[in-house]
């Protein structure tokens, strides 16, 4: 059952018609809160989809501009939380040719969102991180405190390194100011209204997208590089949580179903329709972290919920995925 921590609460999003940023807007507006949704880019087709709510209020925000983020809120009496969903990412050629600009305009939106959230003494503050922020070299299951504090690694992956300091600043603002700040830590997110472009990083997108365009889908190596991921619903909903119980400064967000790179072709083909065939692999290409997981005892403690599987979450992705692409025609 869903707490009534949020209703009556004003919550502001950012990037609020994002992927993510979306489904927290759709999820606090349905446990009665009010919620400013910041945006910078316009998203009709996530518009549309979000419940048509009095507590709902659009701002259109360049979260670059900190005298525009103030006006924007100034009007705003009290704000009771805040979480942080906007992030400029791309597809890994744009992650290494623009790491400078990666990492630069993270950062200065993500200090402009801390210090109005300092300023207005806003209780609850969530920075969406990720587990990116851990070291590839681990073998092991990596726990909450395999972080900065032990493995601060250079990386050439601005959106990396971004996401990195995101979790330095949130500790020194903490020390500083006594702000309560969480950091989710998620695996791999999946889910209706991601990123379906050409310029996607997200491996899920980019085997639907290949799929629709007619293009079987390439393997780089074997496949046998292996990784898990969460439904975009089930993350909502364990942030969420992190933020009512408030024991958990970060937390690693994630499932036990761990999934080679080639089976994870084969069911993305399966919940599109497509045949099995159309997934092949490039033995010469260079391959990833063989293998990432993530320590779960602090989700498994939290949550009242069971994730979906990652078939189910695939077949719901493939249908909202196509049923758009026929609104687009």
């Amino acid at each position: 059952m869903a707490s009534d921590y949020w209703s009556g609460r004003t919550v502001l999003v950012t990037g609020g018609l994002g992927f993510v940023g979306s489904h927290f807007v759709e999820e606090l507006l349905d446990r009665g809160a009010e919620v400013l949704c910041l945006y910078r880019g316009e998203r009709p087709e996530v518009l549309a989809e979000l419940p048509a709510a009095q507590g709902l209020r659009l701002l259109r925000v360049d979260l670059l501009d900190h005298e525009a983020l103030l006006a924007a809120t100034e009007a705003v009496p009290r704000i009771d939380a805040v979480i942080n969903c906007a992030t400029l990412d791309g597809n890994m050629e744009f992650l290494l040719q623009q790491a400078g600009r990666m990492l630069d305009e993270n950062m200065r939106m993500l200090s402009h969102v801390l210090n109005l959230a300092r300023d207005r003494r806003i209780a609850d503050v969530v920075l969406l991180s990720s587990a990116e922020i851990y070291s590839y070299q681990s073998t092991s299951p990596v726990r909450e405190d395999d972080d900065h504090r032990r493995h601060m690694q250079y990386t050439p992956n601005g959106y990396r390194l971004s996401k990195m300091f995101t979790e330095v600043l949130a500790d020194l603002y903490r020390e500083q100011y006594g702000m309560k700040i969480y950091t989710p830590r998620p695996t791999n997110v999946y889910g209706p209204r991601d990123d379906f472009g050409t310029t996607t990083n997200h491996v899920i997108p980019n085997m639907l997208g290949k799929l629709a365009s007619e293009q079987d889908i390439e393997i780089w190596g074997d496949g046998s590089q292996t990784r898990t991921f969460i439904y975009v619903k089930d993350l909502v909903l364990a942030v969420l949580k992190m933020v009512e119980d408030g024991r958990f400064q970060t937390l690693n967000v994630g499932t036990e179903e761990s999934v080679s790179i080639l089976d994870l072709a084969h069911l993305v083909a399966e919940a599109a329709g497509c045949d099995a065939g159309r997934v092949r692999i490039d033995p010469d290409k260079p391959v990833g972290a063989s293998r990432r997981a993530l320590d779960l005892d602090a989700f498994h403690s939290l949550v009242d919920f069971a994730p979906r599987s990652l078939k189910d979450g695939l077949r719901e992705t493939a249908q909202w995925y196509h049923k758009n692409l026929q609104r687009a025609k």
